[in-house]
């Protein structure tokens, strides 16, 4: 989301940019006594004096502003799942704060729960706080192997000094059948 949030701010500040400058360039043309050099105020400003309140075309369009905001105001407000999480702290004189990456996290969750037998094509789905961790884990695999991928997700969460408690689902799917 925050490729989108660049890319839609600078394409923002690009139009903004642009119609500064246009703005300025014609006050200019227009302060100096010049026709107008890009756009035409009369044709566009004579439609808006005659506009009144009353006309049909103005809730409709305060109410496509108004939803537009309010979905933009919803996707910015979502709480998104952070990048960074926080690990627990290895006893030792002073308290060193350490974080890892929540998808690489993910990553080394599924290659050790692919590496258990019968088990294959694993999802992982890291959420939560920084320091309060809800797991999510998906294998595709027979129901019998549930009880490994618990003890092997324990293990890589152990290995990265995961904040304890951490909330684990495990998930399985059917295996595929070979033809």
């Amino acid at each position: 989301m925050r490729l989108v949030n660049r890319l839609l701010a600078l394409l923002l500040g690009l139009v903004l940019l642009a119609g500064g400058l246009l703005l300025a360039v014609e006050a200019v043309l227009a302060a100096v006594g010049h026709p107008p050099w890009l756009v035409r105020f009369d044709t566009w400003l004579a439609p808006l004096q005659r506009t009144t309140l009353g006309d049909p075309i103005v809730p409709g369009i305060a109410l496509a502003v108004a939803a537009l905001g309010l979905l933009l105001l919803f996707v910015q407000l979502r709480p998104w799942a952070p990048r960074l999480l926080v690990i627990r702290r290895r006893s030792g004189a002073e308290p060193v704060h350490w974080s890892v990456y929540r998808r690489s996290v993910e990553r080394e969750v599924c290659a050790a729960v692919d590496a258990v037998a019968g088990v294959t094509e694993t999802t992982a789905r890291l959420r939560g706080k920084r320091s309060r961790w809800r797991l999510t884990v998906s294998p595709r695999g027979r129901a019998d192997s549930r009880p490994q991928v618990r003890e092997v997700v324990a293990g890589q969460l152990d290995r990265i000094a995961a904040p304890l408690p951490v909330k684990l689902r495990v998930s399985m799917r059917r295996p595929r059948r070979v033809a």
